[in-house]
């Protein structure tokens, strides 16, 4: 039984009590001996497996000592709630790659106890830079490929070519053109060879140096187009740019053909033909422009915002324009703020 209230003065003394059924009466003190408070001594807590996977919620288990202190309150914390949370019923969620403790502690005093546990972050994607890579004999390309999400813990990717006769790749992506025709790379997860990607690899004949040549205002690197004048970004504005008795043709990230007065943007490409046959494609970026339609402005901060928060993911060549630091194929809210200062003119973008 509980004591609600405790009989005082002289003479024979009675407590108000309440039984275990819930009956609340009066006894004597007489027959009644009174039991020290109970309190937590000693918590232990265990888990089925210290790793969970990121997004996924596991429980601990919680001994409280002795028995009597079983339903006393105990409070649940995690050492760092970005990799892990814990709830007050001692549900832990993983939140992003790393390891984390979890706390458990008695309300009434200090007595606690804490388990280590670690998240694991799974491969979900691979993102590719080029589906589609025009090479000529004698080339080298380096395929750009990465791991999503970026926590992820196995970022290990496997490099296959349908056909080594033609394109040789290493491990580490770098393309070798051996002969002229067609081949696929395959591009895979170490983790999960499920997740996989495919670059369409075409080699075509060696142009000479002679046969086209860039402005020197213009960046070419690894068939990419950059340091375009986001002023002066129409069709023609490039062709008075490029040299060249060959056929070229301009289309945009949706290879839709562009007339000469039409802007050219993110994603767009230029095609360099010899007989209606194409011997190279080269894909421009303009930095700042994530949805290609050669302008910078609030439509494409607010792509970069939603890819930021994981609400809606970029495409490859996009989410690389939007990185405008240059320094890997991920926008940061870095980029966000640069891009915005651009739109405000306060401090341009450099192409």
């Amino acid at each position: 039984m509980t004591r609600l209230k405790k009989g005082v003065g002289t003479g024979e003394r009675w407590d108000m009590v309440r039984l275990s059924n819930g009956i609340i009466g009066y006894i004597s003190q007489n027959y009644v001996t009174e039991v020290p408070d109970v309190t937590i001594e000693k918590i232990e807590i265990s888990i089925n497996g210290n790793v969970i996977n990121k997004g996924e919620t596991k429980k601990l288990e919680v001994k409280i000592m002795p028995e009597e202190a079983k339903d006393h309150k105990v409070i649940y914390t995690s050492s760092n709630p970005n990799i892990a949370t814990v709830d007050s019923e001692g549900n832990i969620r993983g939140i992003k790659s790393g390891k984390a403790k979890m706390i458990v502690k008695a309300e009434e005093n200090s007595v606690q106890s804490e388990i280590e546990v670690e998240v694991y972050s799974k491969v979900t994607d691979i993102l590719v830079d080029n589906n589609n890579v025009y090479m000529q004999v004698g080339d080298t390309f380096k395929i750009n490929a990465s791991i999503e999400p970026d926590d992820a813990n196995e970022k290990g990717i496997i490099y296959e070519s349908s056909d080594t006769s033609i394109v040789k790749v290493d491990e580490n992506g770098n393309l070798e053109a051996i002969r002229e025709g067609e081949v696929s790379i395959i591009i895979k997860s170490k983790e999960n060879e499920e997740i996989r990607k495919e670059c369409k690899v075409i080699v075509v004949r060696k142009m000479e140096d002679y046969e086209i040549h860039f402005d020197s205002s213009l960046k070419i690197e690894a068939l990419e187009i950059s340091g375009i004048d986001y002023d002066k970004n129409r069709v023609q504005d490039l062709k008075d740019l490029i040299t060249t008795d060959l056929d070229i043709e301009f289309v945009n990230y949706k290879d839709e053909l562009l007339n000469d007065t039409d802007i050219v943007g993110t994603g767009s490409k230029v095609i360099v033909k010899e007989n209606g046959n194409v011997l190279r494609k080269y894909t421009i970026i303009i930095y700042g422009d994530a949805n290609g339609d050669g302008k910078i402005n609030s439509v494409d901060l607010l792509l970069l915002q939603r890819h930021i928060l994981e609400i809606e993911r970029l495409e490859d060549i996009f989410m690389k324009a939007s990185n405008v630091r240059k320094t890997s194929n991920k926008p940061s809210s870095v980029d966000l703020l640069l891009i915005q200062r651009h739109i405000l003119g306060l401090q341009n973008l450099e192409q």
